[in-house]
């Protein structure tokens, strides 16, 4: 089974419904359809500039940024992404965090993939290091902003935080069990205890927190933990043909979580949170069906 139950582990944080909490638990809301949440604060400055020409320094390259509905902004840098946060006004994204600065659109947003004409002034601090890229560039704009006025989509497109979720094991390894956050460390171990056979370096892969996960109309997913004390923010795109049901795909190269072909469902529930369930068999010395739920704020 190698590696397959560290994939399901986290592939799981992008994916169906949280029941595991029960009518006993004073703060559950039991998922519901047709939920219109409110929208969040920058839905209508989201874009994400794809592509970006010119931008090198020291060695470096600035090849997107992806500013999000919920405020974040998300640059990537050799393969590598850097999480800060923005503020939107006339045309220009003012940058805070480990990017400092500001980005401005000097073209007219469109409604789908098109040139983008940027003026670029920013700091990005990577593990320690400050790099500056400033000058002019030609980038490609994905906004999806003809998609702004499906209900599912905007329900999913904001920043969400794990408030539990409830690992189960049936065939030759069963277990189930809830956990109260986003602490991945204890699901393998106890996948172990009920004989999963799990290595060393298997169970040292899950030694990691989950913070957030964010999806953005430009069919952006960025997934953000936390390991040594250090916050790591990986990201995959995904594809939808309903927005209640997701296919993960083009994951970063270090991401070693989210299962290339994942399948997300989403249901939402009145109070503004949702919940989504991972479903994989696992084949290998043994065979079971493993199914790890979410429930997010």
């Amino acid at each position: 089974m190698k590696k397959t139950f560290i994939l399901i582990a986290v592939a799981a944080l992008t994916a169906l419904s949280f029941t595991a909490c029960g009518s006993d638990d004073a703060d559950y809301v039991p998922p519901t359809y047709n939920v219109e949440l409110p929208l969040p604060e920058n839905a209508a400055n989201a874009v994400a500039f794809e592509e970006i020409k010119g931008m090198t320094t020291a060695g470096k390259k600035l090849a997107g940024i992806t500013f999000t509905e919920d405020g974040n902004a998300i640059a990537e840098v050799d393969g590598k992404f850097v999480a800060g946060t923005y503020t939107y006004a006339a045309g220009t994204y003012t940058l805070a965090g480990n990017i400092r600065g500001t980005v401005n659109d000097v073209t007219t947003k469109g409604t789908s993939t098109e040139n983008a004409n940027l003026s670029i002034n920013i700091t990005v601090t990577i593990d320690g290091q400050t790099y500056t890229f400033n000058g002019n560039a030609q980038a490609d704009r994905e906004t999806a902003i003809e998609l702004l006025t499906n209900v599912d989509l905007n329900n999913i497109c904001r920043s969400w935080t794990v408030k539990n979720m409830s690992l189960s094991l049936s065939g030759d390894v069963s277990m189930m069990k809830t956990y109260e956050n986003g602490d991945l460390s204890q699901l393998g171990v106890d996948a172990n205890e009920n004989g999963a056979n799990l290595t060393a370096d298997e169970l040292a892969e899950l030694n990691k927190t989950v913070l957030s996960i964010e999806f953005t109309k430009s069919m952006k997913l960025f997934l953000t933990y936390k390991e040594n004390g250090k916050e790591v923010t990986q990201c995959a795109s995904w594809t939808s043909s309903d927005f209640q049901e997701f296919l993960v795909k083009e994951i970063s190269e270090a991401n070693k979580f989210i299962d290339q072909n994942s399948t997300i469902q989403v249901v939402y529930n009145n109070a503004g949170g949702c919940t989504i369930t991972f479903f994989t068999t696992i084949k290998g010395s043994k065979n079971y069906d493993a199914q790890l739920i979410i429930n997010l704020e």
